[in-house]
């Protein structure tokens, strides 16, 4: 069930012209995840008059014992695909020992179009 290598973008941030805040994807540090992942479809969208617009999500999960070191600001490399994170992401406890991770859940998401 965990077969998938995933690499995690985490952007410097930077002030733009305009003065706002904003995340530098061209300097993205890539972290490597030292452990496998499973990764499942969660559907996929079309709208749009032309070009249309698709939208795929799938769900990221961890092995039990293992956390993620994944920020809701962070992208996912993943199969020639870069993904962003969608919602938050699910540290789920470990029932047995206190204040630990048992694993992690993660919806990302790839517009084209």
């Amino acid at each position: 069930m965990y077969t998938e290598t995933i690499v995690i973008l985490r952007a410097p941030t930077i002030t733009d012209r305009y003065n706002s805040t904003i995340a530098d994807w061209a300097n993205a540090a890539e972290i490597d995840v030292p452990f496998l992942v499973s990764v499942q479809p969660a559907g996929s969208t079309e709208g749009g008059a032309r070009p249309v617009t698709v939208t795929t999500n799938w769900r990221i999960f961890t092995p039990a014992g293992t956390d993620l070191d994944l920020l809701s600001t962070d992208r996912v490399k993943w199969a020639a695909r870069t993904l962003e994170v969608v919602g938050d992401i699910g540290r789920w406890p470990h029932p047995i020992v206190p204040g630990a991770v048992h694993h992690v859940e993660v919806e990302v998401q790839k517009v084209s179009g």
